[in-house]
């Protein structure tokens, strides 16, 4: 072989074999859909909240997506198929063309384009689009017997879990916990009654009204049978749900909190973001967009009872400050003053475990109440709920006092209008006026004037 025929030879032969190897790189990943997500919202990813509940799928799982051979949409309801099924090896999925196959859409009741039907132990459910929410609450509602129940207190002006209303209503939220496979109901404990055996859940969700002791009574024995409760407070004060909460520990501090520097930019000091997530709790932990609270009181956790085991996990910025001065409501602003007002970081979730200090046999099988205290309500409302964190983390508190660990993390943003707000605190609103109006106009200036003064010379 001469020298130049070595030359040449040599270096193709190593491109192609280099070409080859990439290409079988390329279809062994394709085949075991490894990727790498480098989109800022890793909306090629599952969610954690989705890996989550994928990992306790213990039974078979398929879905059937129904799909024309035409549609753009194809590419994605099966990426998003594949990634479901590389979660779990109960998991299986195929693919009906509805044009080539109508009889198999009529015998699931299907009428359109791009709908999935999840089976699973002779139970069936529809989904109306290939969106990673729906399909989570469609492989829920297949793989569990029946629902759980959470039940909304009611009686005493709580918020309207019904009220579509943009402002006051909490409907939204209401649709959250279904996805989540709750039944919502309405508890009435003026009328009598303990709270329901099969009560997964009670929120109290900003009362207007105070409780009456004998309501206090039987939610306080619900916790100790190891009941989940979830209390949303505004300002309100309420003297006999104070003393309920503050039995366990709970303090409820007097006073909004102000935050100057993370509220939203160009909106009041009342609504502000609360940065200081506690890891070492799981709701704060999997809520990884901060939370948005509106006019938020403080809730600190005071320990003093053995049985009761309690964590402070959410706090506000350490800018922030609480004030009990009634004057900033009229104002709209406020100015700290030191020895009335309580400087930042404050808590404004507690999270509490009750009955551990178990005295007998019969007592140690018996699971401790859970119970989570917010000092805002207004994050929840159908105004507020769609801001950052503020869904995962009301969904997340509801699924940890409800016993269901396995539902708690993040769960993928909404990609429609109006959703994907872009939020600016007014620290970085100022600097960006900062920068954009005043820095970067005085620097082309400047640059301006230097070569101004060097072509004179």
């Amino acid at each position: 072989m001469s020298n130049l025929l070595r030359r040449w030879l040599l270096p193709a032969l190593a491109t192609a074999g280099f070409a080859g190897s990439l290409v079988m790189f390329q279809l062994i990943l394709s085949h075991h859909n490894w990727r790498i997500d480098l989109t800022p919202e890793r909306r090629f990813t599952l969610s954690d909240h989705a890996g989550k509940l994928l990992a306790e799928v213990e039974q078979d799982v398929e879905v059937i997506a129904f799909l024309r051979s035409d549609d753009h949409r194809n590419s994605e309801v099966e990426d998003l198929l594949k990634r479901i099924r590389n979660a779990s090896r109960h998991l299986s999925y195929s693919i009906v063309d509805v044009n080539r196959n109508p009889a198999v859409a009529r015998q699931y009741g299907v009428e359109g384009y791009g709908r999935l039907v999840v089976k699973s132990n002779g139970r069936s459910q529809v989904v109306g689009a290939a969106r990673e929410d729906l399909l989570m609450m469609a492989i829920l509602r297949a793989t569990r017997p029946e629902p759980r129940v959470v039940y909304l207190l009611s009686g005493h002006g709580e918020a309207d879990f019904d009220s579509i209303d943009r402002r006051t209503g909490y409907s939204t939220a209401r649709t959250a916990l279904e996805h989540e496979f709750y039944d919502v109901e309405i508890l009435n404990l003026l009328r009598g009654g303990d709270v329901p055996a099969d009560a997964a859940a009670v929120v109290i969700a900003d009362p207007q009204r105070d409780l009456l002791p004998s309501e206090v009574t039987r939610l306080r024995a619900y916790t100790a049978r190891g009941g989940g409760l979830l209390v949303l407070l505004n300002l309100e004060p309420l003297p006999e749900l104070k003393r309920f909460v503050e039995a366990y520990g709970v303090r409820l501090d007097e006073g909004v909190i102000i935050d100057p520097e993370n509220r939203l930019f160009a909106g009041d000091h009342f609504t502000v973001t609360v940065p200081g997530l506690s890891l070492q709790h799981p709701v704060s932990a999997a809520t990884r967009a901060l939370p948005l609270f509106s006019q938020a009181r403080g809730v600190a956790f005071a320990p003093g009872r053995p049985e009761v085991k309690g964590i402070e996990f959410l706090h506000t910025a350490p800018a922030s400050w609480r004030t009990a001065d009634p004057g900033v409501f009229r104002t709209g602003t406020a100015n700290f003053t030191s020895g009335r007002d309580q400087p930042g970081p404050i808590s404004v979730g507690v999270s509490l475990l009750i009955g551990l200090g178990a005295q007998s046999a019969s007592d140690a099988q018996q699971l401790p109440g859970h119970v989570i205290v917010l000092g805002d309500a207004n994050f929840a409302d159908n105004f507020f709920i769609e801001y950052l964190g503020n869904k995962d983390l009301l969904v997340n508190a509801l699924n940890w006092v409800a016993g269901e660990p396995g539902l708690v993390g993040q769960r993928p943003a909404q990609r429609a209008a109006g959703i994907n707000q872009f939020f600016v605190s007014a620290r970085e609103g100022w600097l960006a006026f900062v920068l954009g109006t005043i820095a970067e106009p005085l620097s082309v200036l400047a640059i301006g004037a230097v070569v101004l003064w060097r072509r004179k010379d």
